[in-house]
């Protein structure tokens, strides 16, 4: 069975290449930069509410949320392709 996960390296490149700080996330958020950081690198889960205002501070429409889950289906339940 295959499960869906977070990308949160996906989430790091948008903020990145949107050029907003973890400062600037992290005031977004209500949270301090450390926290924001423990949340982007996965030691904290962000909330739903967080992933919202993630996306509004973005910029990103949230009908295009879905870009940052993926899905992982383990090799032994991946067909070979012949």
């Amino acid at each position: 069975m295959s499960e869906v996960n977070f990308d949160l390296q996906r989430l790091r490149f948008e903020r990145l290449s949107r050029r907003v700080s973890q400062e600037e996330m992290a005031k977004a958020l209500g949270v301090t930069r450390p926290t924001y950081y423990k949340k982007e690198s996965g030691q904290i889960k962000i909330s739903v509410d967080e992933f919202a205002t993630i996306l509004d501070t973005l910029g990103i429409p949230h009908q295009e949320a879905g870009n940052f889950f993926k899905r992982f289906v383990p090799k032994r339940e991946q067909k070979v392709a012949r």
